[in-house]
């Protein structure tokens, strides 16, 4: 084996400047090793985009539950405070409950 064969078997090159003048064996294992890497990198980046994603996702949704939680706290405590008071005192701190969180509950129907 030349001094070139040797350089180039121990080498970082391109697999392509392999071909040729070392056997076919070490081309193909030296192409495997160069795809491989270049796979890995795609799969772990795409894995981190897709997690990235996720994280978003739990983070928006942690929110949203905070949110409805807040909520249910305050109309639950201003449902406790109505009960202890007299009825105009109760209507008042449960309307105030229900103007402090907007978008909860539904109008009752009339009937």
């Amino acid at each position: 084996m030349s001094a070139n064969e040797l350089a180039l078997r121990f080498s970082s090159a391109p697999a392509e400047q392999l071909i040729g003048v070392l056997p076919v064996l070490e081309v193909k294992e030296a192409l495997r090793s160069e795809v491989e890497e270049d796979v890995l990198d795609d799969v772990w980046q795409e894995h981190q985009f897709e997690m990235d994603a996720v994280e978003e996702q739990v983070s928006a949704a942690n929110r949203l539950a905070s949110k409805f939680e807040l909520a249910a706290e305050t109309l639950g405590t201003a449902i406790r405070l109505a009960i202890t008071l007299p009825y105009e005192e109760a209507i008042q701190v449960l309307k105030d409950a229900i103007e402090d969180n907007p978008g909860y509950g539904q109008d009752p129907e009339k009937g």
